[in-house]
């Protein structure tokens, strides 16, 4: 029986607590949507962004269960969704661009548990709620200023051949910084050294989601707690 035991009973200790550290991969679904739009829509000059919704994130998570009160836990995701820019002026039609809206995302969330339920010697699960500071890198949309800059001042009739191109490394080299706050909720199950959460969070920010005040994502967790 010690034979048994001995081996395994780092493992038994291990999992009678929820882990003081851990780590892993992070998906998502954010969920927002953004209609198509018309920065410009003149006589002779059209400027038009293709409307995009939800888009799947992916990153990575790792958090401290060593304090007091509360846990302390940082997580980076990224995400992105394509959409079509057309624009038209005296000189000629661009060519349909597709484009990718994209933004990388970081967290930094307090949290707390709410209430607890454990199977000994194996499994613990627990209800947690929490909140924090995020910060964001995204790409803009397609604007009148941009296009006249591209265009060298001469929006209705400047050049358009090589427009595509330009406002493709315009937009990929112009990421708008942003910062917010966030609240979440949600599970984490534990099963030995093996770690999982399901959880929603609304994230208040500006300029990360064109027009949009904010988004909220539904987030699941797969890693490792000791």
């Amino acid at each position: 029986m010690k034979r048994v035991l001995i081996p395994i009973l780092p493992i038994i200790i291990t999992s009678q607590l929820f882990a003081i550290v851990g780590f892993g991969l992070q998906l998502g679904e954010s969920i927002f949507s953004v209609e198509e739009n018309s920065p410009i829509n003149s006589e002779f000059v059209q400027l038009t962004n293709g409307a995009f919704n939800d888009a799947d994130t992916y990153g990575g998570y790792i958090y401290l269960d060593m304090l007091p009160v509360v846990d302390l836990e940082v997580d980076f995701s990224g995400q992105a969704k394509t959409y079509e820019i057309q624009f038209t002026n005296n000189a000629g039609t661009m060519d349909p661009l597709d484009f990718g809206w994209a933004s990388t995302n970081l967290y930094i969330t307090v949290r707390k548990k709410i209430f607890g339920l454990n199977i000994p010697f194996l499994a613990k699960a627990k209800l947690f709620a929490g909140g924090g500071y995020n910060t964001h890198a995204s790409t803009p949309l397609a604007s009148e200023e941009m296009i006249t800059d591209l265009l060298d001042g001469d929006i209705e009739n400047g050049d358009v051949s090589n427009l595509a191109a330009n406002l493709k490394d315009y937009l990929s080299d112009n990421y708008i910084t942003s910062s917010g706050i966030h609240l979440q909720g949600g599970l984490q199950f534990k099963l030995l050294m093996l770690d999982s959460f399901l959880f929603y969070r609304h994230v208040f920010v500006k300029d990360v989601i064109p027009d949009a005040k904010g988004f909220g994502s539904l987030n699941l967790r797969l890693g490792m707690g000791f």
